[in-house]
């Protein structure tokens, strides 16, 4: 029998619309990722671990919690402490010497020493709170002195103004023959209002030029607005200067924001306290500067007989000595 043979099949045409099937590649050993730098630990930083390691686990909690700036009890509840005790073991654990070196060393680690405070105080000393104050205009009215000639100058210009004000309003309608009622004046109201200031001013301009006739040179109390100037504490200008750790209080009000600095005799007591310039002496006396009287009374009817018999010989004694 003649062996089939296969037919050739014609190969395709890959069209615009296909897309070839994606390769598979093999993946390679992933690179090692690169350890982060740890920087070198200050000779500061060593000590406080030092003599953190020296402190037993519930002491370092206790440390660290003060570090953080908690009380005593506080930073005694930190360090799994009982609170019905925290506050007893708080001062307890500050009496020992190696967690008392530990809360020390966490400071000079942080930066915090006594150089570093002494400098902040004289930072505070040295700040001028006029380098951040701006002014806004406010309008204030009050009664001032003023020369009646120059009273009377104003309220006749303002007389004039009146008057002009009157004469440019549209006259009144009149009544017609036939009608019984007139017709509605629009302009009422204002017209009522000038006359009536007309009348004020003209007894007003009687008044002062009396006055000024009698005597050039006489004061009267007028009432008078005039703008002053009210200082206050610029923020932008704070942030500016970089002395934002200066405030100690930010209110918002109804006309904006009142910011409240550091006092500068509260910081000068901080220094003379820190230098030992200021010291307080305490002094007990008696009256008249005199020793202090002490009496000591006993009830003898509580006592014992016992007791009686040592108390008598104690005098018997006293006697014998005088």
């Amino acid at each position: 029998m003649p062996r089939k043979t296969a037919t050739p099949q014609p190969k395709q045409k890959r069209g615009k619309g296909t897309t070839p099937a994606p390769r598979r590649t093999k993946k390679g050993p992933r690179a090692p990722r690169p350890e982060p730098e740890v920087s070198p630990l200050t000779p500061a930083a060593q000590t406080f671990l030092d003599k953190l390691q020296a402190c037993s686990a519930q002491e370092q909690k206790f440390v660290l919690a003060k570090l953080d700036g908690l009380s005593n009890t506080e930073a005694a509840k930190k360090a799994d402490y009982s609170p019905r005790t925290a506050k007893e073991q708080g001062s307890r654990l500050l009496t020992r010497v190696h967690v008392d070196e530990a809360i020390k060393a966490g400071w000079v680690a942080r930066g915090i020493t006594p150089q570093s405070i002494l400098a902040g105080i004289q930072e505070m000393v040295e700040f001028d709170p006029d380098d951040v104050m701006s002014c806004v205009n406010e309008i204030v009215t009050d009664w001032e002195e003023v020369l009646a000639s120059t009273v009377l100058a104003d309220v006749r210009l303002e007389l004039e103004v009146v008057e002009e004000m009157l004469r440019n309003l549209p006259p009144a309608p009149r009544k017609r023959r036939g009608e019984k009622e007139p017709e509605p004046d629009p302009y009422e109201v204002e017209r009522g209002v000038l006359e009536a200031e007309v009348v004020r001013l003209r007894k007003r301009e009687t008044q002062l030029a009396v006055q000024v006739r009698k005597n050039p040179d006489a004061l009267v109390m007028e009432k008078r607005s005039r703008l002053r100037p009210v200082p206050f504490v610029d923020l932008d200008k704070v942030r500016q200067a970089g002395k934002s750790k200066f405030i100690t209080n930010v209110k918002n009000t109804a006309h904006g924001r009142t910011i409240e600095m550091l006092s500068r005799k509260d910081v000068l007591d901080m220094g003379g306290r820190a230098l030992g310039m200021f010291r307080e002496h305490h002094i007990l006396s008696g009256p008249n500067g005199g020793p202090i009287e002490s009496k000591a009374t006993v009830d003898y009817d509580s006592l014992s007989p016992e007791r009686i018999a040592e108390e008598y010989a104690k005098l018997l004694g006293q006697a014998d000595e005088s």
